[in-house]
């Protein structure tokens, strides 16, 4: 902890923050987080203004931005679900080694109907993404959020359902 003396010749203590630079960088935070109520506080109708103000903006404007989200929802679709295929071929090709896409003879096909089945779901997020935003009265709209939710929650659940599974089989037992 260090203290600093403000203009009125008090002490006011202020502490290190913990994140991931150690190197000596500081950055004032307070000791009692209380402090930082009525900041917080006071921010938020000039922030929910602008939010509203840009969320009009959007509206108003969505048949451009409706490209740019589906082109955006393909993009996404493409990373999320290739680092899902991945971590699918790892733990079967681990758990299951004579299993048929685990074998050396088939890496190719299965290669190519990985990358197939990714560019056809990457596809029809960014198709799903663009239809759901086709009128904006009816927005938010029920196909956009499931096919967001979806997009997002089964790749990341995949990934760290077989990721914590293969920590746990990778760990030495006592």
């Amino acid at each position: 902890m260090s203290a600093e003396r403000n203009g009125s010749g008090h002490v006011s203590r202020m502490r290190r923050s913990r994140g991931p630079v150690q190197s000596g960088l500081f950055i004032p935070l307070p000791e009692d987080w209380r402090t930082c109520i009525l900041p917080v506080i006071g921010l938020a109708t000039p922030v929910g203004l602008l939010v509203v103000n840009f969320s009009a903006w959007v509206i108003s404007q969505l048949g451009a931005f409706r490209w740019g989200v589906a082109v955006s929802a393909f993009i996404s679709a493409l990373i999320l679900n290739s680092l899902t295929a991945v971590n699918v071929y790892r733990f079967v090709r681990n758990r299951w080694p004579n299993f048929v896409i685990s074998r050396q003879e088939n890496g190719n096909w299965v290669l190519i109907g990985a990358i197939a089945l990714i560019i056809i779901t990457a596809f029809l997020s960014s198709i799903f993404s663009y239809v759901g935003m086709a009128n904006p009265r009816r927005l938010p709209n029920g196909i956009a959020v499931i096919t967001g939710f979806l997009g997002v929650m089964i790749p990341l659940g995949l990934s760290l359902g077989l990721n914590r599974r293969r920590r746990a089989t990778s760990e030495p037992r006592v």
